[in-house]
């Protein structure tokens, strides 16, 4: 039995209605236990290894899919699923189990879908949109109180052609600037078995709020790593707006010369691009994202492990470590940065860090570790590893185009034109339309943008007819006789 005596629930799924849940408790049977808190995300990972006499008998409640809570009382350190439950035949030690879980985001995963939005619609109602096409098997709570409560105004016409709800929430809240999700236990809600069911949270990122502290006689090791990675007083943001087409802003930091000198900066000029592909934003919105950039980066700040054998709540009481939460902040007032005074009160970036990642171990000998991962990733390896997947990914599903058909729900936009030489008065001309790519609908119609006119009338100038999802026909009348002349853009709408 482990020396923090935590209680580890194992119950059959509550989302099948073909028997009541059947439910075991295996606290006492735990070897070995880890179990991860992340930012974004919310609860990570857990493996544990349980020693029990009949190894071998099945259990439904340990079985695939099957969920397991944490709990310390009533507090949940931990809520998923069971993914790789294994049976281990060990000549040393005999049968036992081996058991790995996902935290309650992993069910953010099991649906890519085609989702499309033809108008602009701002981050929670896209959630709330996204949800709605789920409703009657997403295993989250549907109480989306916690998604975006600020209610940022901010609107978006994005297409998520095979993106499932966790590639949609991190492109949401990148969108909107510093924002942050995860998936925790909801405060009052409970599920068929009676544990609180996992609940959405999005809000921006607080690195103000003390909610951890270390003393020094808390601390067992640390790595405090100012990174390059993370130095650029400079942004410039990529974009393409779907009215206005491509574009980019760029954000300076003040203290650099107008030259782009040192002058007061505290480090050189340097420059970081992002391209946000094919992100629908318009030019205030890019804006907002390189300013939250920019603040992020201008000034120097550390990458921080810290391993813990103690830890306080911002009053200074102790907690115990397996209650510590990724998406909070850690100060710590012995961690000095190297060269400059320690500031007297919590600074973020100096003494206070947040939490992007908290793993914590038992063993039944009575080894407990809790390992914090502050303000970033401080193993610079595994980040790497992870852009290099994030970059294969995105190359594999380029936005708003799958194969050679342009995604539901994304607008295409292009050139077009009409010239005719000596056209009689009221008489109609045009050409044929192509649109590259295919469509994956016919669109309900185009919108016209001109650039120059002669001798046309009406108004609209341009009319369509014969739409599919291939091309269309588009004309205009003549207003007198004489050459004919129209040019403009077109944008398909409904498609």
């Amino acid at each position: 039995m482990l020396r923090s005596q935590l209680a580890l629930w194992a119950y059959t799924s509550p989302t099948t209605s073909a028997y009541p849940p059947l439910t075991g408790e295996y606290g006492e049977r735990i070897e070995a236990l880890e179990f991860t808190t992340v930012a974004p995300g919310g609860f990570g990972d857990l493996a544990c290894i349980l020693k029990l006499p009949d190894a071998r008998l099945p259990r439904p409640e340990l079985g695939l899919f099957s969920r397991v809570v944490l709990r310390d009382g009533l507090y949940t350190c931990f809520a998923g699923e069971w993914s790789d439950p294994a049976l281990v035949l060990d000549g040393a030690t005999g049968d036992y189990l081996l058991l790995s879980a996902l935290g309650g985001g992993v069910a953010l995963r099991d649906d890519p879908d085609d989702s499309a939005y033809n108008s602009a619609t701002t981050a929670q109602a896209i959630i709330a949109s996204e949800f709605s096409k789920r409703a009657a098997y997403l295993a989250l709570d549907a109480d989306q109180s916690a998604v975006l409560p600020s209610a940022p105004a901010n609107t978006f016409t994005p297409v998520y052609d095979g993106y499932n709800l966790e590639e949609i929430l991190h492109d949401l809240m990148g969108a909107l600037g510093d924002y942050v999700w995860t998936v925790y236990d909801h405060p009052k809600n409970k599920d068929a078995a009676g544990f609180p069911t996992w609940q959405l949270h999005a809000h921006p990122r607080d690195t103000t709020t003390t909610n951890y502290l270390a003393l020094g006689a808390d601390i067992l090791s640390w790595r405090v790593m100012p990174s390059a990675q993370r130095a650029y007083n400079v942004v410039q943001v990529a974009f393409v707006d779907p009215v206005a087409g491509p574009g980019s802003v760029t954000v300076s930091d003040p203290r650099l010369s107008v030259s782009g000198a040192q002058n007061t900066a505290p480090f050189r000029r340097r420059k970081l691009r992002r391209n946000l592909g094919r992100l629908p934003l318009t030019s205030a919105q890019a804006s907002a994202i390189a300013n939250a950039w920019l603040a992020t980066y201008s000034n120097p700040t550390n990458k921080v492990e810290v391993e813990l054998r103690g830890i306080r709540d911002a009053n200074g009481r102790p907690l115990p470590l397996h209650q510590v939460r990724a998406d909070a902040n850690l100060y710590v007032p012995e961690l000095a940065v190297r060269g400059q005074r320690l500031s007297a009160a919590p600074t973020p970036g100096v003494n206070q860090f947040w939490i992007a990642e908290s793993s914590y171990r038992e063993t039944a000998s009575g080894d407990v570790r809790l390992t914090l991962q502050l303000d970033n990733y401080a193993d610079r390896a595994a980040a790497l590893i992870a852009r290099l997947q994030i970059a294969d990914e995105a190359r594999q599903r380029t936005r708003g185009v799958y194969r050679p058909v342009q995604s539901s729900g994304a607008q295409q936009t292009g050139y077009c034109s009409i010239r005719y030489p000596n056209a009689s008065a009221g008489q109609v001309v045009g050409v044929g339309l192509n649109f590259v790519p295919i469509l994956s609908n016919t669109p309900t119609g185009l919108s016209f943008t001109q650039i120059t006119a002669t001798n046309v009338s009406g108004a609209p100038s341009v009319t369509t007819g014969t739409t599919t999802p291939y091309g269309c026909e588009i004309t205009v009348t003549a207003a007198a006789t004489g050459p004919v002349i129209w040019t403009g853009k077109y944008t398909t709408i409904g498609a």
